[in-house]
């Protein structure tokens, strides 16, 4: 890995970790704390998982909100 991101093109893949999706994933785990789905089946989990982003979604709208209401 070191030799990987000794490379510019590796070390330029390794920095757009950030303004991937990947911080999305860390947001579900750590502060909305979904870390499994509760419900079994394929059209199950995927109504769940639609259901976690809509809440995602929206908070980003509302933090978004009252940061510019604050101004």
């Amino acid at each position: 890995m070191q030799h990987r991101l000794a490379s510019p093109t590796g070390a330029a893949a390794y920095a757009k970790r950030k303004i991937t999706v990947e911080p999305v994933f860390g947001n579900l785990e750590a502060n909305l704390r979904f870390r499994r789905f509760s419900r079994r089946g394929l059209t199950a989990a995927a109504s769940e998982w639609r259901l976690v982003c809509t809440v995602h979604n929206l908070l980003k709208l509302h933090h978004q909100r009252t940061a510019l209401a604050a101004d």
